[in-house]
């Protein structure tokens, strides 16, 4: 089993790194000015807004001759943080084979990849991921390693734009079991508390210098939509997932729907399996995570998709294990048919991850508005600039 998770993210680390700075003519406009607002200290001091990222940005950019790379490899390489953690979780929930077959199709997923090979914060919002499982092996363990993940993944959220109410509805979720462990490890919990405490003293002293970015922190707009508006941002969040998505050559290829046909089929399956368990714990902090997303996404925040993709694919895969399940139920002594059950789920997912594939690695990278939203970058004098 070692080697199958050892091929597993062979695989999906290629699709991360390969061709991280060639795959597209240059760079776009966030990604250059991700890249200058990592190269001053004093700048990430008076907007520290997402400074985890810069700073990360900053470390990767030693270690590359082309320093606009830095940005890219930074979000990479938090892209093998949460499929690490997302392997973890499902392998805890479901089993060896939907771990497997769950973050394949996770892994290889074109929202994944745009997100955590762009270089921009948006690879930030996964944190709300990552508090989820680090929620999850807290109350399950109550580890005092655990623990520190926790306070170091708060001090990261509370940096990046509109994850503080994800934070609020953490708290609120894992209420009693923090309550347990701060009790029992009350050494840790007062380590853990004065680094958190430390880590956000320059964003405390920003915000006390300017409070025009407590808004943006919070991930709320400066101009608010009419209530008709919100309404309408309401609906387009599935419309967008399921049917015709927002086109933003940056970050997506055309207006194509989020989830391919069989990952569709698999999340509306997944989802009835988890409404049928609605006292499952996880289940009403699903449902929270996607109402909250939502919400912010109709009021016109900077929250995007890439919060609740992770929680999505978790669906997905619970629907592969429940039709897994449902076939061997049928047949639960026949090799023959058990072996073509098998095979006809692996096809499938190879053609579903194929699809993505092939959005992300052919279609993206050839078309005229990709080409038009990422033009060659020289870098001067330690900034960045279009050529």
């Amino acid at each position: 089993m070692t080697l199958l998770y050892a091929g597993l993210f062979a695989l999906l680390g290629g699709a991360l790194f390969w061709q991280l700075a060639s795959l597209l003519p240059g760079y776009s406009a966030i990604e250059v000015a991700t890249y200058n607002g990592a190269q001053h200290l004093r700048a990430l001091l008076d907007n520290p807004i997402n400074a985890p990222f810069y700073l990360a940005v900053k470390a990767a950019g030693y270690a590359f001759a082309d320093n606009l790379v830095a940005a890219r490899v930074a979000a990479a390489a938090a892209g093998v943080v949460v499929l690490g953690a997302f392997a973890i979780l499902l392998r805890r929930w479901h089993g060896k084979w939907t771990a497997v077959i769950g973050t394949v199709l996770f892994g290889l997923s074109a929202w994944f990849l745009h997100a955590a090979r762009l270089g921009s914060p948006e690879v930030m919002l996964f944190v709300v991921f990552l508090l989820t499982v680090s929620g999850y092996w807290l109350r399950r363990t109550n580890h005092w390693l655990a623990l520190l993940c926790c306070f170091l993944l708060v001090g990261v959220a509370l940096y990046t734009p509109g994850m503080i109410w994800f934070v609020a509805l953490g708290l609120l979720w894992q209420w009693k079991t923090i309550d347990a462990v701060f009790k029992k490890h009350l050494v840790i919990v007062t380590l853990g508390a004065l680094l958190l405490f430390a880590a956000l003293v320059p964003l405390g002293w920003a915000l006390y210098h300017n409070h025009a970015l407590v808004m943006p922190l919070l991930g709320l707009p400066t101009d608010w939509p009419t209530p008709l508006a919100m309404l309408e941002n309401i609906f387009k969040v599935p419309y967008h997932l399921f049917v015709r998505n927002e086109a933003n050559p940056v970050g997506w290829l055309g207006t194509a729907p989020i989830l391919d046909v069989f990952s569709l089929t698999m999340f509306v399956l997944g989802g009835y399996i988890y409404l049928k368990k609605i006292r499952l714990l996880r289940t009403p902090l699903f449902l929270s995570v996607f109402i909250l997303t939502g919400v912010l996404m109709a009021v016109g925040s900077s929250v995007t998709f890439t919060v609740i993709i992770p929680f999505v694919y978790l669906v997905i895969a619970t629907g592969v294990s429940r039709l897994i399940d449902m076939w061997m139920d049928v047949f639960p002594r026949n090799p023959i048919a058990r072996s073509v059950g098998w095979i006809a789920v692996a096809a499938i997912v190879v053609l579903a991850c194929s699809f993505q594939l092939t959005h992300y690695f052919i279609g993206w990278p050839e078309a005229a508005a990709t080409h038009e939203a990422f033009k060659p970058a020289a870098v001067e004098d330690g900034l960045a600039t279009f050529k």
